[in-house]
């Protein structure tokens, strides 16, 4: 058994082709239960952001590779062979180190996740990597977001943000984020429009904005001077004959559109009117990026912290296979025969050598003849599909994950 992940990021695919790779939330538990069923898998997981929309399988052999790109191209309708050229694919070690720096680096994951035993702890000692990694070093400070570099760039087009009113289409997590810097930058107004208007009034209260309709956007756009849109729609929200006619009623005044929706929410054909600035998330990369020389020197202190707990990941996945487990139960045992010999090493003292020779092999004895049967069941759980879960439940039976406890309660002295 085997990680393997594929997937593409900012780093080797456009935000045209990421849209179509994506995975909304809401889709994510019909999207795993096809995986899981149809395409032989048995356990999986995505990771869908912004920037990234990847696999993570746990496999035996080349076929997960085969099941995940036949996955792809059955539910997102692309031609997987074509695209071939952005797509990444890692295994083993190289799976879990991607995945350690992804939660390292990332403001938020999207993930959906179908785990038993491998992938589960795969993705929870990510978590903690990057948990790790904020806390210890110095790689989150600075304007790194998505968000933050939103709002930054609205700073560059526009002199006075103080004077600018300003709308969010969407009211998701990442419309809340940028709605706290649009805030903290002092735009003179904040309007949020959501499909679901409960949504919108509850977040614009929370910012001492207002929330609108979202079925007015022609009109509402008219009297906006800065937009970020982040809704999770499958299609264009924004269309150039809506904003057309709010360019209309804005009489030439310029508006300054932010898209960081992956799907994208506004059709990039509005780049042909008038006055119109939109810009995707691929253009907010060299934004966050002018601030990666700040980073650089915590890079190294990240580097160790992500070898660190690779290292113990490894170790971990490494003593799920049968030989390891053995072994560990046998020295459970000599370790036990040990303690019990310590504890009546008083009395045992008075009998003579060949008497304390015969009560060490009975005591060996019995605790071979009580691990023959385990034993002989780890050997056969070593054949089965699922043999890292049972070989995981013996050890978590015999305690094994933790080490031997060298004492016993209620020692015997006398």
């Amino acid at each position: 058994m085997q990680i393997l992940t594929l997937g593409l990021n900012h780093h080797t695919a456009p935000v045209e082709i990421r849209e179509r790779l994506a995975f909304p939330e809401n889709d994510q538990p019909q999207a795993l239960t096809r995986l899981l069923e149809e395409y032989g898998l048995s356990e999986a997981a995505i990771l869908s952001t912004c920037n990234r929309s990847e696999l993570y399988v746990a496999v035996d052999g080349e076929r997960g590779l085969d099941g995940a790109q036949r996955f792809l191209a059955d539910t997102r309708a692309v031609d997987v062979q074509q695209l071939q050229s952005h797509f990444y694919t890692l295994r083993g070690e190289d799976a879990a180190t991607h995945l350690f720096r992804v939660a390292c680096g990332v403001d938020s994951l999207v993930l959906g996740e179908s785990a038993r035993l491998l992938l589960n702890e795969l993705f929870q000692r990510s978590l903690r990597t990057g948990k790790r990694a904020r806390s210890e070093t110095d790689i989150g400070r600075g304007h790194l977001s998505i968000s933050t570099a939103a709002v930054e760039l609205a700073g560059q087009v526009f002199d006075d943000l103080e004077a600018c009113h300003a709308m969010l289409l969407g009211a998701g997590e990442m419309g809340e984020l940028t709605a706290q810097y649009l805030v903290d930058a002092d735009v003179a107004s904040l309007r949020v429009a959501n499909r679901t208007l409960a949504r919108a009034q509850e977040l614009a209260a929370r910012f001492s904005g207002q929330a609108v309709d979202f079925n007015d956007l022609a009109n509402q756009l008219a009297e906006t001077d800065i937009v970020l849109s982040s809704t999770s729609a499958p299609g264009f929200v924004v269309t150039p004959q809506m904003l057309g006619q709010a360019m209309q009623q804005r009489r030439g005044r310029p508006i300054f559109l932010i898209d960081i929706a992956v799907p994208r929410d506004i059709d990039p054909a509005v780049r042909e009117i008038d006055n119109v600035f939109l810009f995707d998330i691929d253009d907010l990369q060299q934004v966050v990026a002018s601030n990666k020389q700040e980073r650089e020197r915590e890079i190294a202190k990240v580097q160790l912290i992500i070898e660190d707990e690779l290292r113990d990941f490894l170790h971990w996945f490494n003593a799920l296979g049968a030989g390891p487990l053995i072994r560990d139960l046998r020295q459970r045992a000599a370790d036990l025969q040990h303690v019990e010999l310590q504890r009546w090493n008083a009395k045992l003292e008075r009998l003579s050598e060949d008497d304390r020779k015969l009560v060490e092999g009975i005591l060996r004895g019995y605790a071979n003849k009580l691990l023959h049967e385990p034993l002989v069941q780890v050997r056969q759980f070593a054949n089965d599909d699922d043999s890292y879960i049972r070989l995981d439940t013996v050890r978590r039976l015999f305690d094994l994950n933790n080490g031997a406890n060298g004492s016993t309660e209620g020692d015997q002295t006398s």
